[in-house]
């Protein structure tokens, strides 16, 4: 397997160094994307990546910055020859399709067009899933983020290979140690809390108390990530969903107090060979 990062930013912050949350896995003539968050098409372009290569879309969970870019994937594929992708998700997953079909539909000029996006579909992986996606076996646990929202981690295997892919999480070592066992490599958010200081700055006191019980009551530390990955065991951990703020040093050393393996900090357009 290849994954390559077609986004490695976080949230609403406009970041002009990273996309929102999307990564490309590829496995022989499987072309899936995990997560579209918007802007991802031009980090894959600039990765030489061809969108009408894609036949799987996986989210992790219906937050805009890890699946709104999914209505420019349907508006741009319109005009592709190949068939209709196939969209798995959370709970709410078929009714965030249908509204973005809508958007497509008003550049469907002609019956081709109508039919191909008749012709997407959407599966729901609830917690528990396992599944085989383009010859990739997939399974799924929950993970707490957002209390409103199904938030799904993945385990993607083949060849012998493995990657977990955590999307957005609080710290939650019950359901992803046994999710990331022994995995060659564990994709992780992670932020710091020298990044939500230096987010705070200049912000009244409700302000500053807003933003972290915002952050560090839905999103993980660091710290977290590695002690998740040194837990399972993993090989490689990679660290995503970066603020604009942060300090790639600041995130490698903090995950280091607990996990001594490989530590990469995500950036758009980085690929890595499982």
């Amino acid at each position: 397997m290849r994954i390559t990062f077609c986004g490695s930013g976080a949230g609403a912050a406009v970041n002009p160094r990273r996309g929102a949350s999307s990564i490309h896995l590829a496995h022989g003539d499987a072309q899936v994307l995990v997560d579209t968050g918007p802007g991802f098409m031009e980090r894959m372009a600039d990765s030489g990546l061809e969108p009408d290569s894609v036949q799987d879309v996986v989210f992790s969970h219906l937050h805009f910055d890890h699946a709104m870019g999914v209505v420019e994937l349907f508006t741009r594929l319109i005009v592709r020859r190949g068939a209709p992708v196939t969209v798995y998700g959370p709970r709410d997953t078929d009714s965030y399709i249908e509204a973005a079909l809508g958007f497509a539909r008003v550049n469907a000029t002609n019956e081709f067009i109508r039919n191909w996006l008749d012709g997407v579909s959407v599966v729901l992986t609830r917690p528990g899933d396992e599944r085989e996606i383009g010859g990739i076996d997939v399974r799924s646990v929950e993970v707490p983020h957002a209390p409103y929202l199904e938030c799904l981690a993945r385990r993607f295997e083949a060849g012998g290979r493995s990657l977990v892919y955590t999307g957005d999480t609080t710290y939650a070592p019950d359901v992803l140690v046994p999710l990331a066992d022994g995995a060659d490599v564990l994709v992780h958010e992670g932020f710091t809390e020298s990044c939500l200081t230096r987010m705070a700055e200049g912000l009244s006191e409700s302000g500053r108390q807003g933003l972290f019980k915002g952050v560090r009551g839905t999103h993980s530390r660091a710290e977290s990530a590695g002690q998740i990955a040194r837990d399972a065991g993993v090989g490689t951990l990679v660290l995503t969903h970066i603020m604009p703020l942060e300090r790639d040093w600041e995130l490698v050393e903090e995950a280091r107090r607990a996990f001594d393996g490989t530590i990469v900090v995500a950036s758009d357009g980085l690929s890595l060979e499982i």
